[in-house]
């Protein structure tokens, strides 16, 4: 932009100045020029297509004369302007420009001030108000205003989407050829010279088309089955009849005044309507009521019921009258259905419950529905039944017992058998003929209950009766007496007398302790249990039981004994300042115990061990000690006090502050180690604590010398350091107060001095500052008084006026400065800062550039056959060792790779009068066989005072 330019030719301009100045110290003093003082652009009307601009004066201190240029987008408006405003013409709408004033003094200095502007839309289109005029059942018209008189608009106007004018100057505008009673949608669209629309809309219902003139109806006559209907109506008007009876349609589009109904049903109500309809659709109706005449009832009948059985009868009637009349006969048994007849005057009921009375009813019915019903009632033959009989239990034994029962008998005189079930409803015996059952295999002293069940074939239900006898009972073992003897902490022995049976017998014993069994054949009245826990209650049951497992039973109750208590004895052994060894043994066997520790009643472990060493203890302090034993359920306990000796004093000593800078501070504590090392063997137990202020400080252990960094300049600070024994007890407490100094600028120690320059650049010797505090310092580089990048820490990457080189400036040779012009003016120098904003500032180094003495020559694409190798070719321009860098860029099947590929100098070969690099590329392609592969080569070295570079070309090989 014009901007840059004019920041180019002012930094020209001022280089130029201070080099002249440097070549002749001893010559006339400088020519001093002044500057035009800066100023504001204002917008003093702005349209779509215009702007008017103005601005303040800009001053200078002689008040000599200031003129003005005026550019729009770089492109010059206006020269050399008195005056302080400038209007613009012929600009496009909603557009952003750029203006530059520029104010120009006498002495060929100025200043440049820019503005953004952006242009105003074109106007649009006023509302338009759009309004019915006209409207029928076929047509209507409309009109409408424009409410912004200022602008001429042409008109588009549809209906229902469809456009039906366009270009339209007049007002208003006739629909015709529509529907009536129809919903339109009218559109207007009025556009203005710069194609700006705007649109209004209407929605409207043509008029509704009128309705047949009114007529009448009559019925003219009616029969049982049919009747006639006869209307009359306008002759003028163009009408179709429709005829409807009861809602359903009988005829359409009739053009006579009459119809007539048939096949209509006896004595029934209807309602016949006649609808007119006219040429446009529209309709009115008439309706008129009739009954048909009424009909006879079928002829009467008798009705007969035969063949009457359990489940089933015969029904006949006989007709008195004219049977053809009586189309079909309904039958009907307790109100439910069972059948029609037509032309057999009989129906088969069957299905029926014995020994019940039925209601019968049946229905005729002639061919004009006209129904009579005839009722009587019959009675189902009685059921076949069982009679009733007793049942008894005879012999009844342990094991087994005789049923015995009276003879059932059948009603109808049928074979009668009998079943016998179980209590549990499982068949014992099934068909018996004789009356007895002989139950076996019972057991003794036992309730039982059967059931005997009476069937016959032809009797539906069974006659059932039920037993229940309990059988005889075995005898059971006499009482006898229990005692325990011989009772001890692990066993103990039960005596017990004899059971006996009332007849005598054999009888054996159980023993039991808990419920548990210890045996099942305890003989010699007596049994010990062994294996039993000291000083446990017990309770021991014997159990008397015969052959016949009928069983007495005994129980009796006894504690063994307790154990003794064994003692145990403590011992303490090396006792120091933050441990000491516990051991501990009883004074009988076995030792093989438990144990619990507890210190200071707080349990620690558990488990079987006799000893155990406690460490990190506090210093001088006594500790309660507890063992507690545990043996078949029972505790025993020892405790013991222990006391820990304590560390010896530590002498004190001399803390030395050293405030190093304004922000950081050195603590020395080698004399408390040296003061120190006859009463401490390691200090590394030793833990130090620092507080800057009552801020704690991270520290660590065994620390000689310690640096605090983060203070502030001329700031007082309490410094407090606390030395604490492994345990956490103070050894010494140390306090000091200091005040930091003020910080200082950086200092450049060296000048700058220039190694060479070019046409294009500045090498210089590299120099860096220092600083009081040994901080990191951020280093900004001035070319003609302007800073190149900000924060820039030895080296960096800027475009601009100059740039300083990447990679070359992060060494502490050289410092290079690139992308200058040629045969120009410069003035070059350094500012370090500090953290806090201190500044240094280098010396200024002013110098001018060489003739730009670059020359361009072309690169040769030489192919080597047989072989996957390409490589450029170029005349011989210098030294290969001459040369900065080779770059290539590849480019695979169209797709730029990331990063670029650069090449040692050192590979370059020379080739008579030219050079030449030859690339490998087969393993690439081993990778890729079916890419395109093509690369750029680009060439820069330094050639005596050039930054040179080639032209670049690119070489694409297909395989």
């Amino acid at each position: 932009m014009r901007v840059k330019l004019m920041f180019v030719w002012l930094m020209v301009m001022a280089l130029g100045f201070v080099v002249s100045c440097s070549k002749d110290e001893t010559g006339p003093e400088a020519e001093i020029k002044l500057n035009p003082s800066n100023f504001n652009i204002s917008v003093k009307e702005l349209t779509y297509n215009s702007a008017e601009i103005q601005w303040t004066a800009s001053l200078i201190s002689d008040k000599s004369k200031i003129v003005y240029d005026v550019y729009l987008n770089d492109e010059l408006k206006a020269k050399n302007l008195e005056n302080l405003s400038y209007r613009f013409e012929e600009l496009e709408a909603v557009t952003t420009y750029n203006l530059e004033v520029i104010a120009k003094s006498t002495y060929d200095t100025q200043v440049i001030v820019s503005y953004d502007i952006t242009t105003k839309d074109t106007p649009s289109p006023g509302a338009i108000a759009l309004k019915m005029d006209e409207l029928s059942t076929d047509q209507i018209k409309v009109s409408w205003a424009n409410s912004d008189p200022t602008q001429t608009l042409s008109y588009a106007i549809y209906l229902d989407d469809v456009l039906k004018a366009e270009n339209l100057t007049v007002s208003t505008f006739t629909f015709s050829e529509l529907e009536g009673n129809k919903l339109y949608h009218i559109k207007l669209v009025g556009k203005n010279e710069f194609n700006k629309t705007v649109e209004s809309k209407l929605d409207l219902t043509t008029n509704d088309y009128a309705d047949p003139s009114d007529f009448t109806l009559s019925v003219e006559s009616v029969t049982g089955n049919g009747a006639k209907i006869v209307w009359g109506s306008s002759e003028s008007e163009n009408l179709t009849y429709r005829v409807l009876l009861n809602t359903v349609e009988h005829a359409k589009d009739l053009k006579v005044l009459e119809f007539e109904f048939k096949s209509l049903t006896y004595n029934t109500q209807y309602i016949a309507t006649v609808v007119a309809t006219n040429e446009h659709g529209k309709t009115k109706s008439k309706q008129i009521e009739f009954t048909t005449l009424e009909a006879g009832g079928p002829a009467d009948f008798k009705i007969f019921v035969d063949n009457i059985s359990q489940e089933s009868a015969l029904i006949r009637w006989e007709t008195t009258g004219d049977k053809a009349e009586v189309i079909g006969y309904k039958v009907f048994v307790n109100g439910f259905f069972k059948g029609e007849a037509f032309s057999d005057n009989q129906l088969l009921v069957d299905r029926l419950e014995a020994g019940k009375v039925y209601k019968l009813k049946i229905e005729a019915r002639n061919a004009y529905n006209k129904t009579l019903e005839k009722t009587t009632e019959f009675s189902t033959l009685e059921p076949a039944s069982l009679s009733d009989f007793t049942v008894s239990a005879q012999d009844v034994e342990q094991t087994s017992a005789l049923l015995t029962w009276t003879e059932c008998v059948a009603s109808d005189g049928s074979k009668v058998t009998y079943d016998v079930y179980y209590e549990n409803g499982l068949i014992a015996k099934r068909g018996l003929e004789e009356r007895q059952y002989q139950a076996s295999e019972l057991r003794a002293g036992k309730e039982y209950t059967y059931k005997i069940e009476a069937r016959s074939e032809k009797v539906l239900l069974p006659r059932t009766h039920t037993i229940s006898f309990t059988t005889k009972a075995y005898e059971v073992p006499g009482e006898f007496e229990l005692k325990v003897q011989d009772i001890t902490t692990s066993q103990a022995k039960v005596i017990w007398t004899n059971s006996e049976l009332p007849s005598g017998g054999e009888i054996t014993y159980e023993a039991y302790l808990n419920d548990i069994a210890y045996t099942y054949n305890a003989s010699g009245n007596a049994f010990v249990f062994k294996n039993l826990k000291a000083e446990t209650n017990y309770t021991a049951r014997i159990v008397a039981k015969s052959q016949n497992n009928t069983t007495n039973e005994q129980t009796i109750g006894f504690t063994t004994k307790a154990e003794a208590i064994p003692e145990v004895q403590l011992s303490v052994a090396n006792v120091g300042i933050r441990s000491f060894e516990l051991n501990w043994m009883l004074t009988e066997s076995p030792s093989y115990d438990s144990y619990e520790l507890f210190l200071d009643g707080k349990s620690i472990k558990a488990g079987y061990f006799l000893t155990y060493t406690f460490s990190d203890m506090q210093s001088n302090t006594s500790y309660k000690l507890k063992v507690l034993g545990k043996r078949a359920g029972k505790t025993y306990q020892k405790e013991i006090e222990v006391k820990t000796l304590a560390y010896p004093e530590a002498l004190d000593f001399d803390m030395v502050i050293h405030p190093k800078s304004y922000n950081q501070l050195e603590v020395d504590l080698n004399d408390f180690h040296e003061k120190n090392r006859d009463r401490f063997d390691d200090f590394s137990d030793m833990t130090f604590e620092a507080y800057l202020n009552e801020v704690k400080k991270a520290w660590g252990k065994d620390v000689t010398s310690k640096i605090v960094t983060n203070l502030e300049e001329l700031t007082h600070y309490n410094f407090q350091l606390i030395i604490k024994y492994a345990d956490g007890t103070i050894a010494l407490e140390k306090n000091t107060d200091f005040t930091t100094p003020a910080n200082k600028a950086p200092v450049w120690t060296k000048d700058l001095k220039i190694k060479q320059t070019g046409f294009s650049f500045l090498e210089l010797e590299n120099n860096f500052a220092t600083d009081s505090d040994d901080s990191n310092l951020v280093y900004t580089y001035y070319v003609n008084g302007t800073p190149l990048q900000m924060n820039i820490n030895y080296g960096g990457n800027t475009r601009g006026t100059g740039q300083i080189e990447s990679g070359v400036n992060t060494n502490d040779n050289s410092i290079l400065l690139t992308h200058l012009e040629s045969n120009k003016e410069y003035s070059f120098y350094i500012e370090a800062r500090d953290p806090l904003g201190k500044i240094g500032r280098s010396n200024t180094i002013q110098f001018r550039t060489s003739v730009d003495a670059k020359e361009t020559f072309d690169i040769m694409a030489a192919i080597e056959t047989n072989v996957k190798r390409v490589g450029p070719r170029w005349a011989k321009m210098g030294e290969v060792s001459s040369m900065e860098e080779i770059r290539i860029n590849w480019t695979i099947d169209g797709v730029k790779m990331e990063r670029g590929q650069y090449i040692d100098p050192s590979k370059i070969v020379e080739l008579g009068g030219d050079h030449s690099l030859v690339l490998d590329y087969s393993p690439f392609l081993k990778e890729n066989p079916d890419a395109s592969l093509s690369f750029t080569v680009l060439i820069k070295w330094i050639k005596k005072e050039a930054l040179e570079q080639s032209e670049s070309i690119q070489i694409v090989i297909q395989e």
